[in-house]
């Protein structure tokens, strides 16, 4: 079987093309392990080999960087092996013929390709619509052979996972921050977790639907990915009897101290929320600023201009939402005030750390922390 492969984005990444393509091509062999496969490069394409076709298709439209598969038939590069190739087809309703010639050295121009072809197909019964066809025949001709093919199965495009570097995303029992992972992979990131759990034992965090989520995403995730558990205990003991408006934006700024620490010690290079501005009390604008301040490291907010029913509809399209939604004791439940500050200056939060002696809580959090390996 051979399927061609198309992408958007590597193709204008001019001398570094080959990391991205190298990249892509590693997810692919990673995304089907059962397979032997070989991927050749072939100008703006890539063309996959394999021996069997099932779940190839399923595969590749789960993995970043591709825009479109196709299985496609092989010929050689001439007009009577492509007529022939097509000459046992009829297609009864409207057709339309898309010739691209990447070799140019080819003797006919595209459109001498399309009008033959389509002459051809008219004769056995097809119509021509250039602008609504039941059916497009795709001709992609190359040095060495041309390729012929009937549909274009749309994929998630972006970059190859593993061709920007590694974050480190706050993941919660909640729909935001799987779907901020996802747009994270997309833009080719490597993806670990860092989840801050209220149960007793990190034991029953390992068997919570937080585990089943990571295991979801890594479907879209070839790489090796890592899960790092910590329980929520050291900071709730200090803040037990409090009522703080501001008790949120301090365990928040507490998370990215943490996130922070576990970054630095396994070489991840930025921090993932799944902020979305002003869409509950910690996501104004001044209490993002405050909590900022407290990562050593950059944080992304992938989500920050999108409204709760664009998440939903991700969530959804990715196969995510049912387990999202499932019930689960969050720590973000725990520190909701009943009327939470929308603008907790830094200076009081500072304050505030300095008296529950927060430097020592991470401390004793990292020491806590527990490693699934995906």
């Amino acid at each position: 079987m051979l399927f061609t492969l198309a992408y958007s984005e590597i193709a204008l990444k001019g001398k570094n093309r080959y990391i991205f393509q190298n990249a892509l091509i590693r997810n692919i062999q990673a995304s089907l392990p059962e397979q032997k496969i070989t991927v050749h490069r072939r100008g703006g394409r890539l063309l996959l080999e394999c021996e069997r076709s099932e779940n190839v298709i399923e595969a590749l439209k789960n993995t970043f960087g591709i825009e479109s598969v196709s299985p496609v038939v092989s010929t050689d590069p001439d007009i009577d092996s492509i007529r022939a190739l097509l000459s046992g087809k009829s297609f009864p309703g409207k057709i339309k013929v898309h010739t691209k010639r990447s070799d140019k050295t080819f003797p006919m121009q595209s459109q001498q390709v399309n009008e033959i072809i389509g002459r051809d197909l008219v004769e056995r019964g097809a119509k021509v619509d250039l602008k609504h066809p039941d059916q497009t025949i795709y001709i992609d001709i190359l040095n060495d052979e041309a390729l012929v093919y009937f549909e274009r199965i749309k994929c998630p495009g972006g970059l190859p996972v593993g061709a920007s570097g590694r974050v480190l995303s706050l993941l919660s029992g909640g729909i935001d921050s799987p779907v901020a992972s996802l747009l994270m992979m997309r833009r080719g990131c490597s993806v670990d977790y860092l989840h801050l759990h209220s149960f007793a034992e990190n034991s029953d965090a390992k068997d919570s639907k937080i585990i089943r989520i990571a295991n979801k995403l890594k479907k879209f995730h070839p790489p090796k990915s890592r899960v790092f558990i910590a329980p929520y205990l050291e900071f709730y003991k200090k803040t037990l009897s409090s009522n703080n408006r501001s008790e949120a934006i301090i365990f928040r700024r507490f998370l990215l101290r943490l996130a922070s620490c576990i970054a630095k010690k396994y070489k991840i290079k930025a921090i993932v929320t799944g902020d979305s501005l002003g869409q509950v009390a910690s996501q104004t604008l001044e209490n993002i600023h405050t909590t900022n301040e407290a990562s050593e490291l950059p944080v992304f907010r992938p989500l920050i201009a999108y409204n709760k029913q664009d998440i939903i509809d991700y969530s959804i399209q990715s196969g995510l939402f049912d387990l999202s939604v499932e019930k689960y004791k969050d720590c973000c439940s725990l520190v909701s005030h009943q009327s939470p500050s929308t603008r907790v200056r830094l200076e009081a939060a500072r304050k505030i750390e300095e008296d529950l002696e927060i430097e020592k809580i991470v401390e004793k959090t990292m020491e806590q922390v527990e490693v699934v390996k995906l």
